[in-house]
């Protein structure tokens, strides 16, 4: 099966850039590369099955990626382990990431402390019936987390029905709103995320599987 997406109907201020683009991302689609997504993509959806604190160790990566790269993220997990997540104090885990030399270590200490009651939860809302009702709760009740980054963390643990909106995908979507430096408030969020739920539609792919190929695109890898 070859993956297309329509480009008739196409809307904004540089659709020429948009249509290329689309053709990249069906060549990616239909390359060996979606061998990997769909490796990725198994690693993802078995975190359904896994217990709380599992779940909230990556919730954790998502505290450590903010406003920092993914990859430093992972290496900050690998070093420290589960337990100094799920058991360390936040004076302890905070002097750990300072140690580490990690930015704003004193912010995403408290913030994995101060979110722990959500680990009994976890495997309930990776199991809603209803992922928007589960994503509005994340944002609504976790301590540092919005649309963004409870949409990583739910792709990333295998609810794959939202768009995961960094710098990167709005680059792609909309690049003269990206130059203007903007924050992405709640209404913009939906409409950016809307575009990205309409082409993954075409295309036959969830959202967030979808987000693997456009941040491969982007940045050349496929990390998580």
């Amino acid at each position: 099966m070859r993956y297309r997406v329509n480009k008739d109907n196409m809307t904004g201020s540089n659709i020429t850039a948009q249509k290329v683009w689309f053709t990249e991302l069906e060549d990616l689609i239909n390359s060996k590369f979606r061998d990997e997504v769909n490796e990725r993509v198994k690693e993802f959806e078995s975190f359904r099955k896994k217990d709380g604190p599992e779940i909230f160790f990556e919730l954790c990566y998502c505290f450590l990626t903010a406003n920092t790269s993914a990859e430093l993220g992972i290496k900050m997990q690998r070093e420290l382990g589960v337990q100094p997540f799920i058991e360390d104090s936040t004076e302890v885990l905070t002097a750990k990431l300072k140690n580490a030399h990690y930015r704003f270590y004193n912010t995403r200490g408290k913030f994995i402390s101060e979110n722990r009651w959500i680990i009994p939860e976890l495997p309930v809302l990776l199991n809603h019936p209803d992922p928007w009702v589960a994503r509005e709760f994340i944002v609504e009740n976790v301590k540092g987390i919005g649309y963004k980054e409870s949409s990583h963390f739910l792709r990333n643990t295998g609810v794959f029905d939202f768009a995961i909106l960094d710098k990167h995908i709005i680059r792609m979507l909309d690049g003269e709103f990206a130059r203007s430096g903007k924050a992405l408030n709640r209404k913009l969020y939906m409409k950016y995320e809307q575009q990205v739920i309409q082409i993954s539609e075409q295309l036959g792919l969830k959202p967030g599987v979808l987000d693997l190929y456009m941040w491969k695109m982007a940045t050349g890898k496929l990390i998580k």
